[in-house]
This record gives C-alpha cells, sequence and structure tokens, in this order.
C-alpha cells in the first residue's frame, strides 16, 4: 500500500473500495449506489475527496483552457492563442456557445 493510501482515513478507505468495486463491475455510479444502499451523491462526494488527495485520477478533462490575450482587442477585432500555439483570431461579436465550440476544437488540435 502507497504512503498516501496508508494516510486515508476509515471512510476515505471505505469510498476507495468502493469506488473499485464499481470500477470493477462496469456499472455506472447510480446503479452501483442504489445496489449497495447508499446515494449516488455520497459516492461522488467520497470520490471527489479521492481525486483531490491524487488517490484516484481525474475521469474527465478539464472543460476549461488557459488562454492567454496578447493585447487589449481594438474594436471587434480578438487574437486569442492557446497554451498548444494555436492562434484564434476572429473579427465582430460572437456568441458564447460558439466561441466555446471554437475554443474546445481549436484546444485540441495539436
Amino acid at each position: 500500500m502507497s504512503d498516501a493510501r496508508q494516510k486515508l482515513t476509515q471512510r476515505q478507505r471505505y469510498w476507495l473500495a468502493h469506488v473499485q468495486s464499481c470500477e470493477a463491475t462496469g456499472k455506472s455510479i447510480a446503479e452501483y449506489a442504489a445496489e449497495q444502499g447508499f446515494t449516488a451523491r455520497a459516492m461522488y462526494a467520497g470520490k471527489k475527496t479521492l481525486v483531490k488527495k491524487g488517490i484516484l485520477p481525474r475521469t474527465r478533462e478539464s472543460r476549461f483552457q488557459r488562454a492567454q490575450v496578447f493585447s487589449p482587442p481594438a474594436g471587434n477585432d480578438w487574437r486569442i492563442q492557446l497554451p498548444n500555439g494555436v492562434l484564434v483570431v476572429f473579427s465582430g461579436t460572437v456568441d458564447t456557445r460558439t466561441l466555446a465550440t471554437v475554443l474546445s476544437t481549436a484546444a485540441d488540435i495539436g
């Protein structure tokens, strides 16, 4: 057992065992929790604590990308460079959903 796992509380070890059992069954957390007699919310909370402690890996990528604006936009001209080096340039107005889609797609390039 690793040092980090040895430092877990009894409650954290309890949730670790359930998360690992759930993953082994291939069932969703909601299905597994219902079968075990506790709420999915409780299991998600236990899992979140274990992820924060670095015991379990993050199961999804962050929804946010770090972006740097090189200069304040002049008028309606925008230049956004993402950490992967992709530069997104556009003029005019854009709705948030479209901008999020463009930035997400650009972040996946490279």
